[in-house]
C-alpha cells in the first residue's frame, strides 16, 4: 500500500503549505486505511472504469511504481505491473491513458520520447517517437502557418508506444491497450486542470463540431467532475489494440486524418504516415555527485541537463546554503542554468538534417571551460563544443555506449529564441520502476494545448510544425522529413548499477531547469522527493538578466539578487508555469514516488 505523506522539514522555512496540497493530503491520509479496491469515490462509477485507488502525490512501495499526470492514468500502470508486466508494459499502458483523461496535454495523435533502463543486462535505450515534417513540406510556404491544419506534423505516438511494446514488453497489446478503451468508452470525471484548459481554449475547441458537442455541450465548458466520454476515441483505440500501428497509421483513421488537414493546404499524405517510423537513438551521459546521468540525446535537450549538472558538480551547493536563501547557491544554480539555456538555444536541432555537438556539449572538460563567474552578464553566448566533440566517454559512461560524435560541423546559432518558445504548460511526463529494477522516463505531448486543434478518428493533432524555427540558419529551421527542437529531458540517474532516479516534467522551455533543480534538491541536498519538488522554482533566460522565480525565495536574497545584476519578476507558488515534475527514488531498498503538486498527478504503487 502507499504511504501518503504531507513532508517536512527543509521547505518549512520557505513557505506554508499550500491549501491544495493540504487538501490533497488529507484526502490521502483519509483513504490510507482503505483497501486499494474500495478507495473509490461514493458516487456510483459506470461500469469498467478504473476506480480511484489510495490518494496521493507522494507514496512508498516496495516492488513497483507508477508516476504520472493523472491518477487514473497511473492507476493504468499499476494494472500492469500487479498482471505480471515490467516496466514498459506499465509505462505503455499509462501513456495511452492520459491520452484519454488528459487530451490536451498528450495522446495518439502527438509525440514523444522513451529512455528505458534494463536492468537484466544494464543497458540504456532511447527511442524517439516525435512528429515528423511531412515529406512534401515546402519550408518558404510552410512558414505562413495561418491555418491549423498546417501546424499538423506526421504523428509518431502510437508507433513509438507500441515499437517499444514490442521491443521490450511482456504482456499482450490488447492488455497494455484496455483500459484507455476502458476510460475512453465509459468516460470519467473531469479533472480541475481539464476543464480549465477547455474554458481556455474555446476556440480551438470550436474549429469541429464534433469536439464543440464533446468538450462545450450547450455552448458551455465542461466543468470539473462532469463526465466526459470519448466513443470515436474508444473505437480508434480498439483498431491500434486489434491491427497495431496498422490501425492508426493506415486504413479508415489515416484516410480521415488527411481527409482533416489537406483542405487547409498541409501536404501530409497516405503515405507520410505509413512510412512514419522511430528512431532508436543512445542517450547523451555524464555525472553529477558520483552518480551517472542518462537523458536524451537530440533532437531533445538532454545535453542541457547534462551540461548543467556538470558545471554545478564542481561547485560545492549544499556547503554554500540553500539557492533559496543563500546568494551564493543562488547565483551558482542560476549562472549554470543560463549558459545551458544558451547552448540549448545555439545547437538542438535534428540530428538527421544538421550536425549536432551533443559529445562535446557533455564533455566534463566542456562544462568546466563554461562555468559562469562572478558576474552578471546582460547576456549569455554560446560557447564552442566541437573541440570536445571527439572526446571518447567518461569512464563512467562507457559502459552505457552514449551518443556518438556527429559527422559534420556546425556553427553556434545565436539569435533569440523565437516568440512564445518557453510559454505554456503543455506536454505530459510518467515515471516508472517495477520489481526487476527497470525503469522507463516517458514525456509525450500535443505541442501546445490540444496540439493544433485538428480534430480526426478521436483524438487532437498536434502542432509540431509550430516548433520549427522559421529561420534557415537555425539547427531547428523546418525542413522535410525533419523532427522539430524539443525540450523535453526524460532522465534516469544510475549509482551502484541500479536506478536511484527516474525524473521528467512538461513545461516547454522551463523543463530542463525544472528537471535540474529537482535532480539537485535530492542529490545534493537529499531531500525527499516530494520535498524537492514543493521547492520554489526559477527559470531565467540567456538573453537578459530577468528571472522569473516562484514566491518562497528570500526577501533578503532577491535584494541581493538585484545588487548583483539579475532582475527578479516573483510569481505565485506552485505555478502550473513552472513544470509538472514526476520523479521516483529508490532509497533504502524502497521506491520513493512524488508527483509535483503544481499538477493533478498521482503515485501508485505496489
Amino acid at each position: 500500500m502507499i504511504q501518503a505523506h504531507l513532508g517536512s522539514q527543509p521547505y518549512r522555512r520557505f513557505r506554508a503549505v499550500s491549501p491544495l496540497i493540504l487538501a490533497l493530503t488529507l484526502a490521502a491520509l483519509a483513504c490510507q486505511s482503505m483497501p486499494l479496491e474500495r478507495a473509490a469515490a461514493t458516487a456510483p462509477e459506470p461500469s469498467g472504469v478504473l476506480t480511484t485507488g489510495t490518494l496521493g502525490q507522494r507514496g512508498e512501495a516496495e516492488h513497483g511504481m507508477v508516476v504520472s499526470a493523472h491518477p487514473l492514468a497511473s492507476e493504468a500502470g499499476l494494472e500492469m505491473l500487479r498482471r505480471g508486466g515490467n516496466a514498459v508494459d506499465a509505462a505503455v499502458a499509462a501513456a495511452f491513458a492520459v491520452g484519454v483523461v488528459e487530451p490536451m496535454m498528450g495522446g495518439i495523435g502527438g509525440s514523444g520520447g522513451m529512455l528505458i533502463w534494463r536492468q537484466a543486462d544494464r543497458r540504456t535505450e532511447y527511442l524517439d517517437f516525435y512528429a515528423r515534417a511531412p515529406a512534401g513540406t515546402d519550408p518558404e510556404t510552410a512558414a505562413v502557418r495561418a491555418d491549423p491544419a498546417r501546424l499538423v506534423a506526421v504523428p509518431g505516438a502510437v508507433k513509438g508506444l507500441l515499437a517499444a511494446h514490442d521491443s521490450f514488453g511482456r504482456l499482450e497489446t490488447g492488455e497494455v491497450i484496455a483500459p484507455a478503451i476502458r476510460l475512453a468508452e465509459d468516460g470519467f470525471r473531469v479533472s480541475s486542470l481539464l476543464a480549465r484548459t477547455v474554458a481556455a481554449d474555446s476556440a480551438k475547441l470550436m474549429l469541429s463540431a464534433r469536439v464543440q458537442e464533446l468538450f462545450w455541450p450547450d455552448m458551455r465548458p465542461l466543468g470539473a467532475g462532469e463526465w466526459l466520454v470519448q466513443p470515436e476515441l474508444a473505437v480508434t483505440l480498439r483498431r491500434i489494440a486489434g491491427l497495431g500501428a496498422a490501425g492508426f497509421h493506415e486504413g479508415p483513421v489515416a484516410e480521415e486524418i488527411i481527409r482533416v488537414v489537406r483542405p487547409g493546404g498541409n501536404p501530409m499524405t497516405m503515405t507520410d504516415l505509413a512510412e512514419f517510423e522511430p528512431t532508436w537513438r543512445r542517450p547523451v551521459c555524464g555525472t553529477f555527485r558520483g552518480t551517472t546521468v542518462l537523458s536524451a540525446p537530440p533532437p531533445q535537450a538532454g545535453f542541457q541537463v547534462v551540461q548543467t549538472l556538470h558545471m554545478l558538480d564542481a561547485a560545492p551547493l549544499a556547503a554554500l546554503g540553500w539557492p533559496t536563501a543563500s546568494p551564493a547557491a543562488f547565483h551558482a544554480l542560476i549562472g549554470a542554468l543560463r549558459v545551458g539555456i544558451a547552448d540549448r538555444q545555439a545547437y538542438l536541432g535534428d540530428p538527421g538534417a544538421t550536425p549536432v555537438p551533443a559529445v562535446g556539449l557533455t564533455a566534463p572538460a566542456y562544462a568546466n571551460a563554461r562555468r559562469p563567474g562572478a558576474e552578471v552578464r546582460a547576456r549569455i553566448e554560446p560557447g564552442d563544443p566541437w573541440d570536445n566533440e571527439l572526446a571518447g566517454p567518461t569512464p563512467n559512461c562507457a559502459p552505457f555506449q552514449p551518443v556518438e560524435p556527429a559527422s559534420g560541423h556546425s556553427a553556434a546559432w545565436g539569435a533569440p529564441p523565437p516568440a512564445g518558445e518557453d510559454e505554456g504548460g503543455e506536454t505530459t511526463h510518467l515515471s516508472v520502476v517495477d520489481s526487476e529494477g527497470n525503469a522507463v522516463s516517458l514525456t509525450f505531448t500535443q505541442g501546445a494545448y490540444f496540439g493544433s486543434g485538428m480534430w480526426a478518428a478521436g483524438t487532437f493533432l498536434n502542432n509540431a510544425m509550430a516548433i520549427f524555427s522559421s529561420d534557415p540558419e537555425s539547427p531547428n529551421a523546418l525542413r522535410p522529413g525533419a523532427r522539430p527542437a524539443s525540450t523535453t529531458t526524460p532522465t534516469i540517474i544510475i549509482e551502484e548499477d541500479r536506478v536511484r532516479l527516474v525524473v521528467g516534467s512538461p513545461g516547454g522551455g522551463r523543463i530542463p531547469p525544472a528537471v535540474i533543480q529537482a535532480i539537485v534538491y535530492v542529490v545534493e541536498y537529499g531531500l525527499d522527493p516530494f520535498e524537492a519538488l514543493r521547492m520554489p522554482r526559477v527559470q531565467p533566460q540567456f538573453s537578459t538578466p530577468v528571472l522569473e522565480l516562484e514566491q518562497g525565495f528570500a526577501g533578503a536574497l532577491l535584494g541581493e539578487a538585484r545588487d548583483m545584476g539579475y532582475e527578479p519578476a516573483v510569481l505565485p507558488p506552485l505555478s502550473l508555469y513552472f513544470g509538472g515534475v514526476h520523479m521516483i527514488e529508490r532509497r533504502g531498498g524502497r521506491w520513493i514516488g512524488a508527483a509535483d503538486p503544481r499538477r493533478d498527478g498521482q503515485v501508485r504503487g505496489y
